[in-house]
């Protein structure tokens, strides 16, 4: 009897040892299976991020290739243009001791501001501001740090809004202000476009605006000479090189009012003196500036008229014989004279 259950009990473990390793081999492949389809789909999500950027980095590349084009078709025709021998440069002479000698005479009023006041944080930063922009004048704001010649800029661009007061351009006071149309400004420190070559700024701008190639060239090669740093970022400018390329966004643009702040700011000497004359020769092209300066030396020397501030209120505005007789003074004081009286004795700054 014993040897008879004997082979039976034998062959049942083995059956039983079969049904096991059949099941834990199911188990291990089932657990595989799962473990090559996550490895699959994993690697197909690695496969489409790839092309994914590989379709990116085409587009970049397009991209590129299309402004090296523009580069070069730019370069080319700057290699190409004969350009005459320049006449030497006439001194600088020093500025007459009453500053302009011709009388300013207004024109037609090409902006009006009304009672224009802003208020942040319950403190008044501009109050009780009204004055003409005249066409074809060149008008300098000055003054001390705090004044709110920054906000009055940037109300008038509509970057700011105002707490109160209208604009008009000419005899119209549009209910929606958009100085677009009239008016560019330019903000003193901005990098506009820093990783861009300074030639695709150019470019971009002039295509912007339809600057006709003529124009565009005498400004960049002629009126900033520009070329040597074409072929650099924006961000590797230096502070005057940085300065030029804006003045040149500004006489690229069609508005008949540039506003500029600190349009000499990171300018030498000569530099200064270039750009003011760059800046008479556009109020001889018709163009009108307002120009916020903290040099009362560069404003005197410059400007037209000029415009006053002081703890955001207007002090004064007119040219400097009337500025002068505002401040009861002589012929002989200067614009730091007449500043300094109509402030209470403070420095524009």
């Amino acid at each position: 009897m014993r040897a008879t259950t004997a082979p039976r009990d034998l062959v049942a473990d083995l059956v039983s040892y079969l049904l096991q390793r059949q099941t834990d081999l199911r188990t291990t492949v089932s657990r595989n299976t799962q473990t090559v389809e996550r490895d699959a789909l994993a690697a197909e999500r690695r496969r489409a991020r790839m092309v994914d950027r590989l379709d990116r980095i085409d587009t970049r590349l397009e991209r590129l290739a299309d402004y090296v084009s523009e580069v070069r078709a730019v370069t080319e025709t700057l290699r190409d243009v004969a350009h005459p021998a320049r006449p030497p440069e006439p001194p600088i002479e020093p500025p007459p001791p009453n500053g302009h000698v011709q009388s300013f005479q207004p024109g037609r009023v090409l902006l009006r501001v009304e009672d224009l006041a802003k208020e942040i944080g319950g403190a008044d930063i501009l109050t009780d501001i009204s004055f003409d922009i005249y066409e074809h004048e060149i008008l300098g704001l000055i003054g001390p740090n705090g004044a709110g010649k920054t906000s009055l800029m940037e109300c008038l661009a509509n970057l700011r809004p105002r707490t109160a007061g209208t604009f008009y351009e000419g005899d119209e006071a549009p209910p929606d202000w958009n100085p677009r149309s009239i008016m560019f400004y330019l903000p003193n420190g901005t990098a506009p476009y820093a990783e861009l070559y300074t030639i695709e700024v150019l470019t971009l701008f002039g295509r912007l605006f339809e600057v006709d190639p003529v124009r565009w060239e005498h400004i960049i090669v002629d009126e900033l000479s520009l070329v040597p740093v074409l072929q650099k970022k924006v961000s590797a400018l230096s502070k005057g090189n940085l300065q030029r390329l804006l003045i040149a966004l500004a006489l690229i643009s069609p508005q008949p009012l540039l506003a500029l702040d600190e349009p000499f700011d990171g300018l030498d000497l000569h530099q200064t003196h270039a750009m003011m004359d760059i800046l008479r020769g556009l109020r001889a092209q018709q163009r009108t500036l307002l120009l916020c300066i903290h040099q009362l030396t560069d404003a005197e020397r410059v400007c037209d008229r000029l415009l006053l501030l002081s703890n955001g209120r207007m002090v004064g505005i007119g040219t400097l014989d009337e500025l002068r007789e505002q401040a009861g003074l002589g012929a002989e004081s200067n614009l730091e004279d007449v500043f300094s009286k109509l402030t209470g004795g403070r420095r524009a700054n």
